[in-house]
């Protein structure tokens, strides 16, 4: 089944993604005496911030935050306790919420909704994706960055899958699995609201290692990358005679790589919705190239 941290955000500013919607009413909102006695507050990201003038690409480069990010990555690497790996992270999320165990509040319920809230852990019992503000990149935009937390024998390894990532839409990350010619396959996707867009990247974990490396399965312009992007149809699929399994980037089903998959692009003669052209990506065996058709 697949495990996702779903746009819910954008229905919030888009009123769009009737899936995400129906996830968010199923969302939990109870926090277990389990889970609470589980649940282990995740370390902040901690840095002196440099003079406001300094560039966004200096200020990723800054020595300071690099020296940060790699012990905060050793502090996460400690999260090897039974309990918390046993525990749902949605539960987890709503016992950070609420402070305590219980059922959320009506006001907490709102603001949940309302995307108010971050939302910091996701994935599954043996992977797990942890977002984490930045204090000093793009903070009007919630500028955060995302740590893949790997459990292997006792252990957990940590890799940095998204570095001073940033969107107009709440809580607007999430995360993916799949089993590809033996490699064990993450998907990081994104999703902002101007332009409307997603965004997707794609690692491998590594066997030796256990950490997260770039899969480069997209093939654009002769050239071999980690990353998709596609423009947002706003509206279903159906809304625009498509096929139902045409959503955007709709790369990963029932945990494995599918043949083929739809993007979108601006096109001013774009017979979907005016506006947009789609493209088909299929898999020839090594990596997803477009259709010729």
């Amino acid at each position: 089944m697949k495990t996702t941290r779903l746009l819910f955000g954008v229905i919030c500013l888009l009123g769009l993604f009737s899936t995400a919607a129906l996830a968010q009413r199923n969302r939990p909102t109870v926090c277990g005496q389990a889970a609470f006695a589980a649940y282990k507050p995740l370390p902040p990201l901690e840095y002196e911030c440099p003079d406001p003038y300094v560039s966004d690409e200096a200020l990723l480069k800054l020595p300071a935050r690099l020296a940060a990010i790699r012990l905060l990555e050793k502090v996460l690497g400690a999260f090897d306790n039974a309990g918390w790996w046993n525990a749902d992270t949605e539960e987890l999320n709503i016992c950070e919420i609420h402070g305590g165990a219980g059922r959320l509040t009506a006001e907490e319920k709102q603001k949940l909704t309302d995307g108010d809230y971050d939302l910091k852990i996701f994935g599954n019992h043996q992977m797990r994706l942890v977002m984490l503000r930045d204090p000093c990149y793009v903070t009007e935009y919630s500028g955060a960055n995302a740590f893949l937390l790997v459990r292997k024998g006792g252990e957990v390894f940590v890799s940095q899958v998204l570095n001073g990532y940033a969107s107009r839409v709440a809580n607007s990350v999430g995360i993916n699995f799949a089993a590809a010619n033996g490699d064990q396959l993450v998907e990081i996707s994104t999703a902002n609201s101007f332009p409307p867009s997603v965004m997707a990247y794609y690692f491998r974990i590594d066997p030796t290692t256990n950490h997260a490396v770039p899969k480069k399965i997209f093939k654009e312009d002769d050239k071999l990358t980690n990353e998709i992007y596609s423009d947002m149809l706003m509206g279903e699929p159906k809304d625009f005679g498509l096929p139902r399994d045409a959503a955007e980037l709709n790369i990963i089903r029932h945990g494995r790589l599918a043949p083929a998959f739809s993007a979108y692009e601006q096109d001013e003669h774009g017979k979907i919705d005016g506006r947009l052209r789609r493209i088909v990506y299929r898999w020839n065996g090594k990596f997803y190239v477009r259709s010729k058709r």
